[in-house]
């Protein structure tokens, strides 16, 4: 009887979906406390800096054995965490400052597209009829969510544009180069030193001292606890536990889920209106998750199938 494939394509979707659901949390109590006057850069130092303390110290509590990697990877990780994971923060917030925010997201969430563009080229990845509507799906309903058609983009500074399509870049740099490094290493490893190559640049670049800007009561530096642990930390994880199962272009499409369940958040906690046109995106993004979902994939180059043949 043949051994089941390591890969499993219905765990892989839940973990990006879980993703997607407390980084849309995370976007309100971001949200929250750059309203009450914290610095969006203060905020995205101290996520990655908190974020890296608790994965150090979670692991070297549980599971002491993911934080050995070989030497030769230091300067591999060095790379995913400050040109990847802290870019991705920086590009994003020096987007939202010169453009829309609905204009950021949509360039942000074009890196799907970049992803399985160069991984059909130079990853071996397979581009069906299942992965391709579903990422054009994917694209056109966050395009709608996000209310892409009130943006004038034909206005937009020059260098937001510029800054978003940078994030998308760097974001799409982060999970494919991800994807390389869970091969030879399970997720949590590769998520722990990609947080601490983020939060070394980030303090390079701002200084420890801005960490002590980014509360004022027990209430904010709850959400700011909040925002380190299960607005990154979690998250992040659950997406490399899905990268490691569905490779970067599908754990990136189903991710678009997260402006769905933003908006959705919106309007139950802060009573946004949603229009028809965003409903309507929302349901095109969750048939591209279902498109996913029923095709069932098990890609032989997915890194938990490497791994498992000691690749």
């Amino acid at each position: 009887m043949p051994a089941a494939p390591p890969t499993s394509p219905v765990r892989g979707t839940a973990a990006c979906l879980a993703a997607a659901a407390l980084w849309a949390s995370n976007g309100v109590v971001s949200k929250h406390l750059m309203n009450a006057g914290v610095s969006p850069f203060a905020l995205a130092e101290g996520r990655v800096t908190f974020g890296a303390i608790l994965a150090v110290a979670w692991l070297a509590a549980r599971r002491p054995s993911a934080l050995r990697i070989r030497p030769r990877d230091v300067t591999r990780f060095v790379v995913l965490g400050s040109v990847g994971l802290a870019a991705v923060n920086a590009c994003y917030l020096g987007a939202i400052s010169r453009i829309p925010t609905a204009a950021a997201i949509l360039l942000q969430y074009l890196a799907p597209v970049f992803i399985a563009v160069f991984a059909w080229r130079f990853m071996g990845e397979r581009l069906g009829p299942a992965k391709l509507g579903a990422l054009a799906l994917a694209v056109a309903g966050s395009y709608l969510v996000v209310g892409g058609y009130n943006v004038d983009l034909a206005g937009l500074d020059r260098w937001g544009v510029v800054w978003g399509l940078a994030a998308a870049l760097s974001f799409a740099f982060y999970c494919i180069y991800s994807e390389y490094g869970l091969r030879s290493y399970p997720p949590w490893t590769v998520l722990c030193y990609a947080l601490v190559g983020a939060a070394a640049t980030w303090t390079v670049a701002l200084g420890p001292a801005r960490l002590l800007t980014l509360g004022w009561d027990a209430g904010s530096w709850t959400l700011v606890a909040y925002s380190a642990s299960f607005g990154t930390v979690v998250p992040f994880g659950l997406f490399a536990y899905g990268v490691e199962h569905l490779r970067a272009t599908r754990a990136t499409i189903v991710a678009t889920a997260e402006p769905v369940l933003a908006a959705a958040l919106a309007y139950l906690w802060l009573g946004e209106r949603l229009e028809g046109l965003q409903l309507l995106g929302g349901a095109l993004v969750l048939a591209a998750v279902a498109w996913l979902q029923r095709a069932r994939e098990h890609d032989r180059l997915a890194p938990v199938a490497l791994r498992a043949e000691g690749g």
